[in-house]
């Protein structure tokens, strides 16, 4: 019972929020940006170690990226007709729970086909989530604060390039290309309660 309500707790019971909570939430909404901005890139670099070990070449490494831009855009047309009239909470935890079982699935697939399908899902998930993320900035932080709340969510980029996609690619180096997906996903599996519980 406990579980149902923190689950299907509406965006309407944000009201006035202390200012360390708001920090918490902050915090996870940039984890959740950096996540899915890193699976969108890690791609790239992770190109050659991809195409050695699956076997495939250029033509198919690049309906991997292309795939995953092509669904997002859709998904994101898609979801602009509609999605406002869901509660915004729900939603991107529902985004992000999806989103880690793409990382997942990536992180084990046996081979290309898989793969190519995991990046279908995940830029549909990804496409969405994003936007989703600054919808919440605005909804939870007050005016006062919200420029600054909007500026951190958004220097995620930033963060990623320094931080996200050098990791990743050590993590691809020693361990091999599955290795940045299968942390995706640890991290999706460690934040996502944390989501539920102080969105």
């Amino acid at each position: 019972l406990e579980f149902r309500r923190v689950l299907f707790r509406s965006s309407a019971d944000w009201g006035v929020m202390h200012p360390s909570r708001e920090r918490v939430i902050l915090a996870l909404l940039v984890i959740v940006q950096i996540c899915q901005m890193v699976d969108f890139m890690i791609a790239v670099p992770l190109g050659p170690q991809l195409m050695r070990e699956l076997g495939i070449g250029p033509g198919q490494f690049g309906m991997l990226l292309a795939v995953y831009a092509l669904s997002a855009a859709v998904a994101g047309f898609i979801a602009a007709l509609f999605v406002d009239r869901f509660d915004r909470r729900r939603t991107l935890i529902l985004l992000y729970a999806g989103f880690g079982c793409t990382a997942l699935v990536a992180g084990l697939a046996p081979g290309y086909g898989v793969l190519l399908l995991t990046r279908v899902f995940a830029g549909a998930f990804g496409g969405v989530l994003g936007g989703t993320v600054l919808a919440i900035v605005t909804d939870v932080f007050p005016p006062e604060r919200r420029a600054r709340a909007l500026a951190a969510v958004l220097s995620a980029f930033s963060m990623v390039l320094i931080l996200g996609l050098p990791f990743s690619i050590a993590l691809a180096t020693w361990f091999g290309w599955r290795a940045p997906y299968l942390a995706l996903a640890m991290i999706c599996l460690v934040s996502l309660p944390g989501c539920m519980l102080l969105l």
